[in-house]
């Protein structure tokens, strides 16, 4: 016979979802000092003005010339963008994992609690980047309101 207990093995799915929904929750909150961490600095700003410079003298001596001006390569993807997705890939995992405990009768507590943790990783990554946008659009508007004269 086995050692597990039936009620142990009534709860594997709805552990594993309220484990996977506690990491998505966490790396949620934690979302933008971990990417912060992975990406790799950003370069100063003499240089990002300097290679603008570079460009923009580049792009007027090819249209000066008659020829058609290459633009420069873009530049590689940071692993930070890989992030955000990651997140709300892994609270759907978890919401679905509590989904497939209540339908296989499992506890109803931890199986609820998977679902919550999970659709609240999403919820809360979703949330941070609608007020990352909010914000870079009133941004926009301040500066167009102060280079206009009218103000805010």
């Amino acid at each position: 016979m086995t050692d597990e207990s039936p009620q142990t093995r009534k709860r594997l799915i709805s552990g594993v979802g309220m484990i996977l929904g506690l990491i998505a929750l966490a790396t949620a909150f934690l979302s933008p000092t971990i990417a912060e961490a992975i990406d790799p600095p950003a370069p100063p700003i003499e240089e990002v003005t300097v290679d603008l410079a570079t460009r923009l003298i580049d792009a007027a001596k090819a249209k000066a010339a008659g020829k058609e001006y290459e633009a420069a390569v873009a530049s590689p993807k940071l692993p930070s963008q890989f992030l955000y997705p990651l997140v709300i890939g892994l609270g759907m995992i978890a919401a679905a994992f509590g989904i497939a405990a209540l339908i296989r009768s499992e506890d109803r507590t931890m199986a609820g609690g998977a679902i919550a943790l999970g659709i609240g990783a999403a919820v809360i990554q979703w949330s941070m980047m609608i007020v990352g946008a909010i914000l870079l659009v009133l941004l926009v508007i301040a500066v167009i309101g102060f280079l206009t004269g009218g103000g805010i």
